[in-house]
């Protein structure tokens, strides 16, 4: 069953270019929401695993607006996780970035390790590919911000099962309900081939522990990997708050083509690809993404070619006439504060 329009977006969402022209020569994808009664929930059925490019390109670190990472898994993994696991847990972090939890939990006397493509400085616990079920078995298995990105996500975590019946996976994912209450329709992206709820996993799995952060933008579930069983076949439950979605789409889109005036987008990662690239293809005037990750700073957005400036340089370069649009409604406050000079809205605030 199809869920809302087909849409196209950059076929990434979390890549930086070096230049404007390398940054414009990037592929875009289509999106279309679906829901298969039978195996119930709720995913990108025009995926096309061809598009994705995991490079020196791919950045997905996070920072606050005082430019400190962040790696919030670190806030409740001692408290919520490790009571339920067995003493001295083997950890191995699934997409583990540039290691940074990793180094935390090793920080704290565990035998942590982790698997990405993306990684820079490999190490003997640090590894620069994908994890397999080929891998040495952990006891517990963190997927922060990965299964969204895995086509057949229950395969995968029966895979898992297979080889660690007893171990426990922490999934980490951005929950669909607050996409829909908060209207965040720029994080339906292409590289998310699945949006999830925790109601998917109480559904499949025995769920040991769960509980939400990032003011419920973010979910965790605790599961153990061997416990899967087939889902109880069901309709698709969103199917009205994703008309509403879509329909916001459009009317702030439209609204932003009208403005006749510049618009920056304060946050450059997924969420301000997706909404930067929608924006200039309706016609709306983007001239600058801000960013506080240093990293990302005089880089450039894939498929838009959109740059990316500091804080301080977008504030000495911007005109006052600039509208600031803020991606997520957890910065709104915070991005206010640090230019008040300015108009800082959120993009729904157009509609």
């Amino acid at each position: 069953m199809r869920l809302g329009p087909s849409i196209e977006v950059p076929s990434n969402a979390s890549r930086f270019l070096k230049s404007r022209e390398e940054a414009r020569r990037q592929s875009v994808s289509r999106v279309q929401l679906a829901w298969r009664a039978e195996d119930p929930y709720l995913y990108n059925s025009a995926f096309d695993p061809d598009a994705i490019v995991h490079d020196d390109a791919y950045c997905t670190s996070v920072v606050d607006i005082d430019r400190v990472v962040q790696v919030p898994t670190a806030n409740y993994f001692a408290e919520r996780v490790l009571p339920h696991a067995k003493p001295d847990p083997s950890v191995v972090d699934i997409g583990c970035g540039q290691g940074e939890l990793v180094s935390l939990l090793r920080a704290d006397g565990l035998d942590a390790s982790g698997y990405d493509p993306v990684l820079r400085e490999p190490t003997d616990h640090l590894h620069d590919r994908y994890w397999t079920a080929g891998e040495p078995a952990a006891d517990v298995f963190v997927m922060r911000c990965v299964l969204p990105h895995i086509a057949g996500p229950w395969a995968f975590l029966r895979e898992m099962g297979d080889v660690a019946p007893d171990a426990l996976v922490l999934i980490e994912f951005q929950r669909i309900e607050w996409i829909l209450q908060e209207s965040i329709w720029y994080q339906i992206c292409h590289d998310h081939v699945n949006l999830f709820a925790a109601a998917d996993f109480e559904a499949r799995f025995r769920v040991v522990d769960q509980g939400t952060f990032s003011n419920g933008e973010w979910a965790w579930v605790l599961v153990r990997a061997g416990s899967y069983s087939p889902p109880t076949p069901g309709p698709a439950p969103y199917v009205g708050a994703l008309g509403e979605l879509f329909a916001d789409r459009a009317q702030v889109l439209h609204a932003a083509a009208s403005l006749g005036r510049p618009i920056a987008i304060w946050g450059a990662a997924g969420k301000g690809i997706v909404l930067t690239h929608a924006l200039l293809a309706a016609g709306a005037d983007v001239v600058a993404a801000v960013d506080a990750d240093p990293l990302r700073h005089d880089m450039f957005m894939e498929v838009s070619g959109v740059e990316i400036l500091s804080p301080e340089r977008a504030t000495a370069d911007m005109s006052p006439e600039t509208l600031i649009l803020v991606c997520n409604p957890n910065h709104l406050t915070a991005v206010r504060d640090r230019v008040p000079a300015w108009e800082v809205v959120l993009p729904s605030d157009l509609a």
